[in-house]
């Protein structure tokens, strides 16, 4: 090792990734979704996001109601229960791991509780009025029953929490991450497993770490339903790929100042999803 590289992991051991403190962040988030039939749906919304640090790894998670920017007209009713499914979940007691990670969900009952009653007090008319708005609000309450997981199998919580390598006498500027998976978009239900590895950037006023994932594998019915299924309804070959890139700044404080992560699934060339979270910290 030269004195270059000692230097840059002694500069390195002085981040301390500071999630104990105290602060407000704008969630933007945009995507475009194609299905196949030449028709894009192109969506951008954004929030406030709150982190109040409690005790020792115990953080609590304030979200804002959601602002649509830009959304499909056509979406809308989609959007009016998602908005819903969005309250039972905007305040959050989350449990973190040593890499910082989310380990569980601690105000699980809070939030079915809830749940339950935005579904009889909000969603009941929606409900009565289609019946396609009650399949999706059916869903959505299956899905609650396994809150914890999907929250931890959510992408864009998984962004936020990011795993982060130990910073000690045995760090490295770059590495691998262990796998993780998430919630597929084009395949809902379905998991995605992938891996990431991680580098350092030498920047003098900051710390920044670039992440790359690609896709391991997929879990669930992928082969036997939604490749047979998709196939024969395109009449094309099915070629899942994953793409995942990222870019966290850090201030010299090691106060996570700025988030912008790409991450494209693709199915084939008439069947994609592209969605940017950008997430910055609010002065």
């Amino acid at each position: 090792m030269n004195q270059s590289e000692v230097n840059e992991i002694q500069e390195l051991n002085s981040f301390k990734y500071a999630w104990y403190r105290n602060g407000k962040y704008s969630v933007n988030v945009k995507s475009y979704l194609t299905l196949g039939n030449g028709k894009a749906n192109e969506t951008e919304t954004e929030e406030i996001w709150e982190i109040i640090p409690g005790e020792y790894k115990h953080i609590d998670l304030l979200i804002s109601d959601k602002k649509y920017i830009r959304f499909d007209a056509q979406m809308k009713p989609f959007y009016e229960i998602l908005d819903q499914v969005n309250k039972a979940t905007e305040n959050l007691a989350l449990l973190l791991n040593e890499d910082k990670t989310i380990d569980n969900i601690e105000n699980e009952e809070v939030i079915t509780d809830k749940w339950e009653e935005i579904k009889r007090k909000e969603l009941r008319f929606l409900q009565l009025v289609k019946d396609s708005y009650n399949e999706i609000i059916n869903i959505y309450d299956k899905e609650f029953q396994r809150i914890d997981d999907n929250i931890k199998a959510n992408l864009l919580y998984q962004i936020l929490f990011y795993p982060f390598p130990n910073t000690g006498v045995n760090f490295t500027n770059e590495g691998q991450f262990k796998e993780r998976e998430f919630l597929s978009t084009l395949f809902p239900g379905e998991k995605i497993v992938y891996d990431t590895n991680y580098q350092f950037v030498d920047n003098k006023d900051k710390f920044q770490m670039n992440i790359k994932g690609n896709l391991k594998d997929h879990t669930g019915d992928f082969d036997e339903i939604y490749a047979q299924n998709y196939q024969k309804a395109l009449n094309i070959p099915l070629e899942y790929d994953l793409m995942m890139e990222g870019e966290y700044i850090y201030n010299l404080d090691s106060v996570l100042s700025e988030i912008v992560f790409h991450v494209k699934e693709k199915l084939n060339e008439k069947m994609l999803y592209v969605c940017r979270y950008h997430i910055q910290l609010i002065p």
